[in-house]
């Protein structure tokens, strides 16, 4: 009798000028979303408290989500990914695109983050911070963190329907 082992569904990003899809090796260890809530705050003279009235909600962010990349373990798996060109994806998704020539295209790549079961979510990078953590005796790297933040994009304006219009 064979054995199967079964590898968890695992994150993966993809770079939506170019279409480079990335799996991660290993999932982030957390996930955190925030979301801030805008409001006005009016005082009106004689009344005991402010009055809020609601402007916005800002879009999903979800900081310091942390890729663990790991040589030993890359090299252990079949596909034997080079664990350098996480690295490059990830910083691909700073800048802009080689050869824009138009205000248009010269923002930074969109980044889909798809997490089976969690969420998929399309964003922009805000921060990313490489922490390199372990060398050969060659000077390779073996073992590295990337610490991103994301921010979804909202490309479609959602309607606002007025308070008792029925529309």
């Amino acid at each position: 009798m064979t054995e199967t082992i079964v590898r968890p569904a695992r994150c993966s990003l993809v770079n939506v000028s170019t279409g480079e899809a990335l799996e991660c090796l290993f999932n982030p260890p957390q996930l955190q979303e925030r979301i801030e809530v805008h409001w006005s705050r009016a005082a009106p003279l004689g009344l005991g408290h402010q009055v809020l009235q609601y402007e916005s909600t800002s879009n999903r962010a979800l900081g310091g989500v942390e890729f663990y990349v790991d040589r030993f373990f890359a090299r252990a798996i079949e596909s034997d990914p080079d664990v350098l060109a996480f690295a490059e994806f990830m910083r691909a998704l700073t800048r802009p695109p080689e050869g824009s020539v138009d205000v248009a295209s010269t923002a930074p790549p969109r980044v889909i983050i798809v997490w089976p079961n969690v969420l998929t979510i399309e964003t922009v990078v805000t921060e990313l911070e490489l922490k390199f953590t372990d060398f050969a005796q060659d000077g390779s790297v073996l073992v590295y963190t990337a610490t991103c933040s994301f921010e979804q994009i909202l490309d479609i304006a959602q309607s606002i329907t007025p308070a008792g219009t029925g529309a």
